[in-house]
C-alpha cells in the first residue's frame, strides 16, 4: 500500500534499509537510521516549542542535513513547512514571515523580526527522539512555498501531502528513479525543483549528495567517480557554467550517469542537441513546471530528437490542455493558455482567496503561459500571457523575437518588451534589450536586416538597447516587466 505522505515513505525506507546512506554532505555519510533519529529529535524540539498540527515552521534553505531534518520533522508533527531563501533581504523576509505567522523560525543567525527564533544548527538535535507520532493525511497542508514568478510579488503556494507525493511519484515514473540511485543536488533546497528532488529521493530510499552550486564542477565529477552518483538535477544556466569551466571534459563524467533532470527555465536548442549527441546512454529529461503544479510536462532528449523545441508531453498521471479565455479547448496548432489538472496541483494561495479563484477554470490550474499542442500531444510554449505584445491587433510573442535575435553572432541573450510611443497605427512599439558576447556592437540597422529573413516586418523591434544582464527570477525566468 502506497504511503499517504513523503514523510511516511521516508520512515518506511529507514525501516527497510536503516544502514544505507541517505545523505552525503561535505564527505560525511549519514545513514537512514541516523536521519530518522535526527528527524524525531528535531520533532521533539519543535513540539517543545509549541508546534502542532497546522502551525507554520519557517526555516532557511541552507544546503545541509538540518534542512532535511527540519522539513521532515515539521511534517511528522502535521505542521506546515515554510522553507525560505537564506539570502532574502530583511524587508522581504519580514513580509513573508508576517504573511505566514510561524510558530517558530529557525535561522542560522539572529534576525530582526517579532517571531520566536532559534539557531538552525545542532541545537535542534539536543532532545530525545519523539517516541509517539502519527503520519499526516493526504489532504493536510504540507508546505507553503513562496514564488515571485516574473511579476516580483511574493505569493505563498499551498501544497498538500497529496500534491508533493504525486509530484514525486510522477517524476519517478518518467525518469526511472529507484532506491539504487545516488543523486547530486546542487540546487537551492528552498526552491521547488531542489526540494522536490530531495524529498523524492528520500521517499524512494535513494541517496542524495548535497553539493555547493555549479561553480565547483569538480565536486560533481568526484561524486560520480568516488561515490557512484547515478543522477544529477540541474538548471540550464548551471550546465552552461559547467561547460564553460570544464569544456568537453564534462562528457566523460556525465556519460556515466543514468539520468539528468533539467528544469526551472528554458534551455537553448543547440545545448539540447549537444547533450543528446554527447551523452547517448544517459536519460536526459527536462520538465516544464510551476511551484503550483510540480513538473507537469516532460521531454527526453533522445526520444524526442526531432521535437526538442517542444516542452514535451504531459507527465504521468497529469492532464494538460490548451484553453481559450472562455475555457474552450483549442484545436491542434491553435494558441491558448496552458492549463493543468491532477493530484499535483495546488489548492490555492495562502491568504489570497481572490487570486486563488482567478487561477482556476473548471478544475484546471491556469499557468499563465500560452502555447499549443501538435497531433502527437507535444506541447509548445509561445510565451507568457502577460508578455504578449499587441501590434495593430496582431499578437507578437517576445520569445519568438528573442529566439531570432539570439542567433546573431554578437548576441548572447535578449529580452523584448512593448513600449507605448503614441504610434498612431499600431499603438505599441517593440523594444529589444541585448546582452552582447563581446565588444562587437551591431548597429540597429544591422540587427533589423538580420531579422528580416527570420520574422515578419511587424515583429522586428524599432528600438535596440545594450545592457549587461537580463533581469531574471532566482530560477532563471526573464522578468521583462523590470525593463519597462
Amino acid at each position: 500500500m502506497q504511503p499517504n505522505s513523503i514523510v511516511e515513505g521516508f520512515f518506511r525506507s529507514a525501516e527497510n534499509h536503516p544502514d544505507k546512506t541517505a545523505i552525503i554532505w561535505k564527505d560525511v555519510q549519514i545513514s537512514y537510521r541516523e536521519v530518522s533519529e535526527n528527524v524525531r529529535k528535531t520533532a521533539t524540539f519543535l513540539k517543545m516549542k509549541g508546534v502542532g498540527k497546522g502551525d507554520r515552521v519557517a526555516f532557511y534553505g541552507d544546503k545541509n542535513p538540518f534542512f532535511a531534518y527540519t522539513y521532515l520533522a515539521t511534517h511528522l508533527l502535521n505542521a506546515i513547512a515554510v522553507p525560505l531563501d537564506v539570502k532574502l533581504p530583511e524587508e522581504r523576509m519580514l513580509d513573508l514571515l508576517q504573511q505566514t505567522e510561524p510558530k517558530v523560525v529557525l535561522h542560522p543567525t539572529e534576525a530582526n523580526h517579532p517571531f520566536p527564533q532559534f539557531p538552525f544548527d545542532e541545537t535542534i538535535l539536543q532532545e530525545s527522539p519523539l517516541a509517539e507520532f502519527s503520519f499526516p493525511e493526504k489532504e493536510d497542508l504540507a508546505d507553503i512555498l513562496f514564488t515571485t514568478g516574473t511579476t516580483g510579488s511574493a505569493k505563498g503556494v499551498k501544497l498538500t501531502h497529496q500534491n508533493i507525493l504525486a509530484g514525486a511519484v510522477n517524476s519517478n515514473q518518467y525518469i526511472g528513479n529507484d532506491d539504487s540511485d545516488t543523486e547530486i543536488i546542487p540546487l537551492p533546497l528552498h526552491h521547488a525543483f531542489g526540494l522536490r528532488r530531495l524529498r523524492t529521493n528520500l521517499f524512494l530510499g535513494a541517496t542524495v549528495i548535497l553539493a555547493d552550486g555549479f561553480m565547483f564542477p569538480k565536486v560533481f565529477f568526484d561524486a560520480i567517480e568516488k561515490q557512484g552518483a547515478t543522477g544529477i538535477c540541474m538548471v540550464p544556466s548551471g550546465f552552461s557554467i559547467v561547460k564553460k569551466l570544464m569544456k568537453d571534459r564534462y562528457i566523460q563524467y556525465f556519460n556515466k550517469l543514468k539520468y539528468i533532470e533539467f528544469g526551472s527555465s528554458p534551455m537553448k536548442l543547440d545545448e539540447k542537441q549537444e547533450l543528446a549527441e554527447n551523452l547517448p546512454d544517459t536519460r536526459i529529461c527536462m520538465h516544464y513546471g510551476l511551484t503550483e503544479a510540480a513538473a507537469n510536462i516532460f521531454i527526453e532528449f533522445h526520444e524526442a530528437a526531432g521535437k526538442l523545441h517542444a516542452l514535451g508531453k504531459a507527465s504521468p498521471n497529469v492532464q494538460v490542455a490548451i484553453l481559450s479565455n472562455e475555457g474552450q479547448e483549442k484545436a491542434i496548432g491553435e494558441i491558448g493558455e496552458i492549463v493543468v489538472k491532477g493530484d499535483i496541483q495546488t489548492p490555492g494561495y495562502w491568504k489570497k482567496p481572490e487570486l486563488t479563484k482567478k487561477s482556476f477554470i473548471d478544475g484546471w490550474f491556469k499557468t499563465g503561459d500560452l502555447g499549443y499542442k501538435d497531433d502527437e500531444g507535444y506541447v509548445f510554449l509561445s510565451g507568457r500571457k502577460d508578455d504578449v505584445i499587441n501590434i495593430g491587433g496582431k499578437k507578437v510573442f517576445p520569445s519568438e523575437i528573442e529566439a531570432a535575435l539570439n542567433q546573431h553572432p554578437a548576441v548572447k541573450d535578449s529580452a523584448c518588451i512593448s513600449i507605448s510611443k503614441g504610434d498612431e497605427l499600431t499603438g505599441e512599439r517593440i523594444k529589444a534589450y541585448l546582452v552582447l558576447k563581446g565588444k562587437e556592437e551591431p548597429t540597429p540597422k544591422e540587427l533589423s536586416q538580420f531579422l528580416r529573413g527570420k520574422l515578419e516586418p511587424y515583429k522586428i523591434p524599432q528600438d535596440f538597447q545594450f545592457i549587461r544582464k537580463i533581469p531574471t527570477t532566482s530560477s532563471g525566468k526573464k522578468q521583462r516587466d523590470k525593463l519597462k
